[in-house]
């Protein structure tokens, strides 16, 4: 992702949560709680939250729709289809991370 698309994402991102109600205090306020983490921490821990908001989301309007070409649902289902990538990606670079890489002592591999 090239400067100009993060620039346009943090714009569009921007003028959405203005249009929701999001503050700058909120954002701090969130950023605050994990804060203390290392960024690579800090960017599973947003995307986990993000997911699990999703899911939450997309089942709240899969009870509430009745509409067959409802534009929120086919946004709804790009997204989680996105979001199950994305964990797909966490978990396939955690097991390999575990399993995959040459033990430095064979006495303390781990067995599958």
């Amino acid at each position: 992702m090239g400067e100009a698309d993060v620039q346009s994402s943090l714009a569009q991102v921007s003028k959405a949560a203005e249009l929701y109600g999001v503050t700058e205090e909120d954002v701090q306020r969130w950023r605050a709680g994990i804060d203390e983490r290392p960024a690579w921490a800090q960017r599973a821990h947003v995307s986990g939250m993000l997911a699990q908001r999703l899911v939450m989301t997309a089942l709240e309007h899969r009870q509430e729709c009745d509409s067959t070409d409802c534009r929120t649902c086919a946004g709804l289902r790009e997204m989680l289809m996105i979001a199950l990538a994305g964990v797909r990606t966490v978990v396939d670079d955690r097991l390999d991370e575990l399993y995959r890489r040459p033990a430095r002592w064979p006495w303390r591999r781990r067995s599958l």
